[in-house]
């Protein structure tokens, strides 16, 4: 049988894997529903793909993409994002004694996984430094220096979501509220008295541009982008800032960017160059199999 890498990449709703040969192409992909009642049901569901890709090659390692705050040397997620059960989880410990074989398994959080993949593939290859941060639901983010993820001494760098930009209009709202495509969709859905139930999607919005109301309320929303691009560009001084999210495929998003960052007039001394990921979707799956690769040690 081919040898081939075993990678997931795990969210709130589904769980992602990819199956890689030895030079790194696609041998096999899908999803399945991310089980989250129980410790047992999410490792079951992990077993179970494991046992169905092993009937078809011979597994020489698993990487995993995963979220909350993740100490990729022990393998605990100290927290698991929307994966509650899994809080105080030793998630490799979990999974290996549940295999009936010895697998080197890896783990890292999901935005580290994507800024890898950007690293190891994307528009990130000739750097040594940069930071990435994505615009969905929430704002994540991830911080490489010297071509290595900065952790934090609590695993919690680069949750730049949890930035307060607005403190005398917001009070303690973070960039999760503001930034966000989430924070996007509020706004607009305040702004058009559109009720709850009715789903709007950030895209949907961005096509309106040309209607006035509409565009002030992007116009606004990209004021706080900006403002995270500028606090990241002064803290870090990367040689670039990559944008993620799903948002971030909108071609009008980055000229949306750049012109709120040309406002504030201290951008001129700390600007550097601004550009989108080359990976979305497949970006946790790559940077898992990116820690693969460096066996861990990336």
């Amino acid at each position: 049988m081919e040898k081939g890498e075993l990678c997931f990449d795990v969210g709130g709703t589904y769980i992602k894997y990819g199956v890689f040969d030895r030079k790194g192409q696609w041998l096999e992909r899908g999803k399945f529903p991310t089980p989250n009642e129980t410790v047992d049901a999410f490792f079951a569901a992990l077993v179970t793909k494991i046992t169905e890709v092993e009937e078809k090659i011979i597994v020489t390692g698993i990487g995993l993409s995963f979220p909350g705050f993740i100490d990729p040397t022990s393998g605990v997620a100290i927290m698991a994002g929307a994966l509650t059960p899994l809080h105080s989880c030793n998630i490799l410990q979990e999974l290996q004694q549940r295999l009936p074989t010895h697998y080197p398994i890896w783990i890292e959080n999901d935005a580290n996984c994507a800024a890898l993949a950007e690293l190891a593939f994307g528009n990130a290859k000739e750097v040594q430094d940069f930071v990435l941060l994505t615009l969905g639901t929430g704002i994540g983010g991830a911080l490489i220096q010297d071509r290595k993820i900065i952790h934090g001494a609590g695993f919690r760098a680069g949750e730049f979501g949890m930035m307060i930009t607005d403190f005398q209009t917001s009070s303690f709202k973070t960039l999760h509220d503001l930034a966000s495509t989430r924070g996007l969709i509020d706004a607009y859905r305040r702004e058009k008295q559109i009720p709850a139930e009715q789903p709007i999607l950030g895209e949907k919005i961005m096509e309106e541009w040309q209607e006035p109301e509409t565009q002030r309320i992007i116009t606004h929303w990209a004021d706080y982008v900006a403002l995270a691009v500028y606090n990241l560009a002064v803290t870090m001084n990367p040689e670039k800032i990559l944008i993620g999210g799903g948002i971030s495929t909108e071609p009008r998003l980055l000229p949306l960017i750049q012109e709120a960052l040309n406002k504030n007039p201290h951008w001129p001394d700390f600007s550097v160059p601004i550009e989108t990921c080359l990976y979305q979707n497949d970006s946790g799956l790559l940077g898992a199999r990116y820690l693969i690769e460096q066996g861990g040690n990336a």
